[in-house]
């Protein structure tokens, strides 16, 4: 996944005084930033939160800048401040801002604190992610493995890779959420995007590293703790490992730990497993989300059976 803005705060955003123009809403909002914590509380997941909440400061702020609220804003204005938000980011990460922003802009059209929706005109260029260039080999991942620094890095790994974990499902969890299963194996739960509950079956190996690791902590403690407090990892302090043990393993430097996730879908696949299971196992909401895995390293073509002669020199 494209990098997002680093903040912690949820909802960071100094108060704009609202306009004079008061429509009969459904809101007790009477400022910019009263809208926008409205519009968070309604989100689930707190990651989503504070991806969410940075977006809305900085877009608040790009209009801020031009002297203008949402209410005074035009269409032209919010095309111009959503700019701003993607100025010098990957295409991607442009298209997440702008639906985040046209998101909170239709919230605040919803609940009648706006009259007009000026994000409903604004056109969003999507960000194309070819997952083939985010998909390490089978070797790399294994690379990456032996190059962690740690014991805890190493299990951190291969959780991630063998369960298909996002990041964040990765440093919330709790010893509370792995239970031991028959044939060496535990099951880990997952809360994912939406609070939605899966359950995962991790392979025996990975499975007895990681009981082998708990030692004395307790059911609450988190199964990945910084070595500060024992408090949980933070998300990029997990990317950031991964990225000196690629440089150590001598891999793309590009690799995340979501690519772990990718590489996951895609040797999973590659190996026969059913589209379903690997849905499933992902938490993915729909199977053709699942089923770009199959064709993003193709190993058949058309063009494979072409003359070879009509090539020759």
């Amino acid at each position: 996944m494209a990098s997002d803005e680093r903040s912690t705060a949820l909802v960071p955003i100094a108060p704009v005084e609202a306009s004079p123009l008061q429509p009969l809403g459904h809101t007790r909002a009477t400022s910019d930033g009263e809208l926008a914590a409205s519009w968070l509380d309604g989100m689930h997941s707190a990651t989503t939160r504070e991806k969410f909440a940075a977006t809305a400061e900085r877009f608040l702020a790009a209009l801020t800048v031009l002297g203008l609220t949402l209410r005074t804003a035009t269409v032209e204005d919010v095309r111009e401040a959503i700019a701003a938000l993607g100025e010098g980011k990957a295409a991607s990460t442009k298209a997440q801002y702008a639906q985040r922003a046209k998101s909170l802009l239709s919230y605040a059209h919803r609940l009648g604190y706006v009259l007009f929706n000026a994000g409903a005109a604004v056109r969003v260029k999507g960000g194309t992610v070819d997952r083939a260039k985010r998909i390490a080999s089978e070797t790399e991942i294994a690379l990456l493995i032996r190059a962690a620094p740690s014991r805890r890095d190493r299990l951190l790994i291969e959780v991630g890779y063998a369960g298909g974990l996002r990041v964040s499902e990765l440093v919330a969890l709790r010893w509370s959420d792995v239970l031991p299963r028959d044939q060496d194996r535990v099951q880990v739960s997952i809360v994912g995007k939406g609070d939605k509950l899966r359950h995962v079956l991790l392979p025996a190996v990975v499975s007895r590293s990681l009981l082998a690791s708990r030692g004395d902590a307790d059911t609450d403690a988190p199964v990945f703790p910084s070595r500060k407090g024992g408090a949980p990892l933070l998300p990029r302090a997990v990317n950031r490992m991964i990225k000196n043990a690629a440089q150590g393993a001598n891999v793309n430097p590009d690799v995340s730990a979501h690519w772990l996730r990718h590489a996951h879908a895609s040797h999973a696949l590659e190996r026969g497993a059913n589209v379903v299971d690997v849905k499933d196992t992902l938490g993915h909401a729909n199977i053709a989300t699942t089923s770009i895995y199959l064709h993003a390293r193709p190993d058949r073509s058309s063009g494979l059976v072409l003359d070879d002669g009509v090539f020759l020199r």
